[in-house]
């Protein structure tokens, strides 16, 4: 049975001759030896700065004897701000490896997917907050998943536009011993709004302008994209994050794709169903740029109903042939107050015959603008 992120054993390091904390210098005041110990783990972890372990002990001078073990330190350590609950939890656990990624300090965990584990993580100097996506290399990680997280890094290093998520750094820490996994990350622009997604399962379907506002930003992410020689190929609600000010961010390029480059199997399927162009299910690795339009499509459809373009299905397979043989709904049978307009370019947007949809995002973008302002009342 293989271990999750958090599994992987890791033990703090223990201090050694030369190796000093905080409390030795001048004016600290002094802690017993498993305190000595577990402070000094932290430190040598980077999880903690000497600085911070001497304000600590200074303040608490009257209480150090109650820290008589480490789960009391930790748990004043977090009163204080110093320690998060997670971090605290995984080093009491043994599992503090990849607490630390480059110059930044996880803190707490965002969620997982398909392509990793991400993280709310900041920097130790910087003091920035981030997102850093984690993915665990071993011998159960399949090499397409090693690929794709390369592919992104590689796609976000060439990638700078306000409508994509900003990528800060990137890197490889190896497992602490021999046989356990090596940690691959990359480390983006904390995005404090959610995604599309949960926005729409809390909120509701969206009003008209805002939601082709929305895909008007995120249109204009991907012909940056595609200005690039890139496909996104996974365009869907969970992969549009908003800022506090609603400000669109495209992320996971995970999937992404060169025009003129095929690597993926023909016989893979990659994207999300529900959201996927009708030719990502022949063959994947040959899908060009009006894949995206039709995602972008989709979202919008579901973003103004709630529903996605074909209703749900009991397996893949059926599926994958209600998208080649059937028709997508139509958005006025849920929002009837919709524009025919819009209803004729979500149409056209999820036609079936890639060459029937707009040519281009910035097409889609066009088309959208009239219908991102709200109607007059006459």
């Amino acid at each position: 049975m293989t271990q999750t992120l958090e599994q992987t054993r890791f033990s703090a390091p223990q201090p050694d001759r030369g190796t000093t904390l905080s409390e030795e210098q001048e004016g600290a005041p002094p802690i017993g030896p498993l305190g000595k110990a577990f402070l000094d783990g932290l430190c040598r972890a980077r999880l903690l700065q000497s600085e911070q372990v001497l304000s600590f002990l200074q303040a608490h001078a009257d209480r150090l004897a109650k820290f008589d073990d480490a789960e009391a330190l930790g748990n004043a350590l977090v009163d204080v701000g110093l320690l998060t609950e997670y971090q605290l939890d995984r080093v009491l656990a043994g599992t503090g490896h990849g607490l630390v990624l480059g110059n930044h300090r996880v803190l707490a965990r965002l969620g997982a997917g398909g392509m990793g584990v991400v993280f709310l993580a900041e920097h130790i100097f910087m003091k920035r907050r981030v997102a850093v996506k984690v993915l665990r290399v071993d011998d159960s990680c399949p090499a397409a998943a090693v690929e794709r997280f390369y592919s992104e890094m590689h796609v976000l290093a060439e990638l700078h536009h306000p409508n994509i998520v900003m990528a800060f750094d990137a890197g490889k820490l190896p497992g602490p011993a021999p046989g356990l996994p090596t940690l691959l990350y990359l480390v983006m622009e904390m995005v404090s709004g959610g995604d599309l997604e949960q926005h729409v399962l809390e909120n509701g379907p969206a009003g008209i302008p805002e939601a082709c506002d929305w895909i008007c930003q995120a249109a204009c992410g991907i012909q940056e994209a595609h200005d690039n020689q890139l496909i996104h190929r996974d365009i869907k609600p969970s992969n549009l994050l908003r800022t506090g000010s609603g400000q669109i961010k495209v992320v996971d390029f995970g999937l992404v794709r060169q025009f003129s480059n095929r690597i993926t199997d023909p016989n893979c399927l990659l994207g999300t169903v529900e959201f996927m162009a009708p030719e990502q299910s022949d063959d994947a690795g040959e899908v060009g740029s009006q894949a995206d339009i039709y995602g972008l499509g989709a979202t919008l459809f579901w973003l103004l109903t709630g529903q996605t373009p074909f209703p749900p299905s009991r397996s893949l397979v059926e599926a994958v042939r209600m998208m080649h043989e059937g028709h997508p709904r139509r958005l006025r049978e849920f929002r009837p107050e919709a524009p025919p307009e819009l209803e004729a370019l979500i149409d056209r947007m999820l036609h079936r015959d890639p060459m029937c949809r707009p040519a281009l995002p910035l097409t889609v973008m066009r088309a959208l603008r009239p219908f991102c302002q709200p109607a007059r009342v006459e």
